[in-house]
């Protein structure tokens, strides 16, 4: 960890980020207290759990990760996105591929993705002598919780540090810290392996771990917070990037408890959850992103910064771009601004982390890429039940019944490209597959491939300043 941020390490600097926006995450910590009392009181711990999932959202005023800038720099390296914004400070670079190691949004992602986990590895330490004051059953789920989070900030680090896992699952990554970090003391660590690092990934989610968590219940708490369906969820996304598909299907057929809503655009309107919705970052006034860090800034300020890209972009192709597509009538503004969020002036629309669609789209394309006619046909089956949602099979162009082969497995990834548009999604699965990324049209043309400067981001520069084991 880099010493400039060695003060936020304490447990009392982790409870302090700990508000949030219902009954769980808005509680106000008691401040002054010793880390003894907090491991001895049964709210201050759950205070403590709280202020994870708040550092993950949005864990500094100058970053917000996975609740913010983030989030959608995920969809700044993809190709459906474009941005038009003359500013670096608003994800230009991140969509011109050109981060250097002294990049601004490098190195915030960075800081605040280490902070997150070092207060998740504060925060497992403490409770560890607490097994008799919560009971055994709370101790392991909030102990599952913390490990979800940590599992979350890997992810991403491993997907914008290290090479893809299909290409060279030696190659380094970042370092694996799972241990806390009170001073600057342990601060030189060397990278770890893309593989090594899936693998912390998947213990932290392992099946005992996650037979801790809860069950879905559809309602606020749940959303907002790590459950059986969360966890299979990033598992699955994790088997993808290393083509484990038998691994990924498992995880993916354990997600039970949710449906489809009959309105593709609900989940992005108040109260933001239903029944597909399976892990979202909530909004409050109280902690919400700052300014110019946030999703509705980002897609639908008055300047414009990220469009959806119709020229180049999912939007471009035939099958995709129907006016009777209930996703195209209400997600693509005139203007091209993608209208998933919309509150620039509150900044209180809800992040979708995972929902039920992606389950299905998931598991289509794991049942399609072994191929074979029985994998095939339920692939099938998924890809419709999520197309079939906004656009009507008997005026539909797209025969999906026709499809085999390669022509199947690019219409499931077309059909992910349009359902999850600026849900952090897209730049992740080019890097995941190990492809190119070709973005803009014309003259705005450009392509980096995985053996390109710039594919990856490089590892900032102040932490190889303070990090000699790198």
């Amino acid at each position: 960890m880099k010493k400039k941020i060695s003060i936020y390490l304490t447990l009392s600097g982790l409870l302090l980020f700990g508000n949030g926006c219902n009954d769980f995450i808005d509680k106000e910590p008691p401040l002054y207290v010793n880390e003894g009392d907090v491991y001895s009181n049964p709210a201050r711990i759950e205070n403590a759990l709280s202020g994870l999932y708040a550092s993950m959202k949005n864990a500094g005023s100058t970053y917000a990760l996975v609740g913010g800038k983030g989030y959608a720099a995920m969809d700044a390296r993809g190709n459906d996105i474009v941005n038009v914004s003359s500013n670096n400070v608003e994800l230009l670079d991140v969509y011109n591929m050109a981060v250097n190691d002294v990049y601004a949004d490098n190195t915030h992602f960075w800081t605040y993705s280490y902070l997150t986990i070092n207060r998740v590895n504060v925060f497992l330490a403490g409770i560890d002598g607490a097994k008799e004051l919560l009971g055994t059953s709370l101790y392991n789920q909030y102990r599952s919780e913390a490990l979800f989070v940590r599992a979350m900030c890997y992810y991403y680090l491993n997907n914008l540090y290290g090479k893809p896992y299909i290409l060279d699952s030696n190659a380094k990554s970042v370092p694996l810290r799972l241990l806390p970090e009170l001073t600057a003391g342990n601060n030189s660590m060397p990278a770890s392996t893309v593989a090594q690092v899936y693998d912390q990934v998947l213990s932290d989610l392992s099946d005992a771990n996650i037979s801790a968590l809860p069950d879905t219940k559809n309602d606020y708490t749940t959303v907002t917070r790590a459950t059986k369906a969360a966890a299979n969820m990033l598992k699955m996304r994790v088997y993808m990037s290393q083509s484990k598909w038998t691994e990924a299907i498992s995880a993916g057929e354990a997600i039970t408890g949710y449906a489809l809503a009959a309105d593709v655009a609900a989940t992005f309107k108040p109260p933001y959850f239903n029944k597909e919705s399976i892990f979202s970052l909530p909004m409050a006034q109280n902690n919400r992103p700052n300014t110019q860090l946030s999703l509705p800034e980002f897609y639908n300020s008055a300047n414009d910064i990220l469009l959806v890209d119709t020229e180049a972009g999912i939007l471009s192709k035939a099958n995709y771009s129907l006016a009777i597509d209930a996703r195209v009538k209400s997600f693509v503004g005139d203007n091209k601004r993608l209208l998933k969020y919309t509150d620039v002036a509150n900044k209180l629309d809800w992040v979708p982390v995972f929902r039920y669609a992606e389950t299905l789209l998931n598991l289509a394309e794991c049942y399609a890429s072994p191929g074979g006619s029985n994998n095939e046909a339920k692939a099938k089956e998924l890809l419709k039940l999520v197309r079939n949602r906004s656009v009507d099979p008997n005026q539909d162009p797209l025969k999906i019944d026709q499809l085999s082969g390669s022509s199947l497995i690019e219409a499931i990834s077309d059909e992910r490209r349009l359902e999850l548009i600026g849900e952090g999604v897209r730049g992740i699965d080019i890097t995941r597959k190990g492809e190119t990324f070709k973005k803009g049209a014309g003259a705005n043309y450009f392509e980096v491939k995985p053996t390109d400067v710039g594919y990856l981001w490089p590892i900032p520069a102040s932490e190889k300043l303070s990090n000699p084991g790198l």
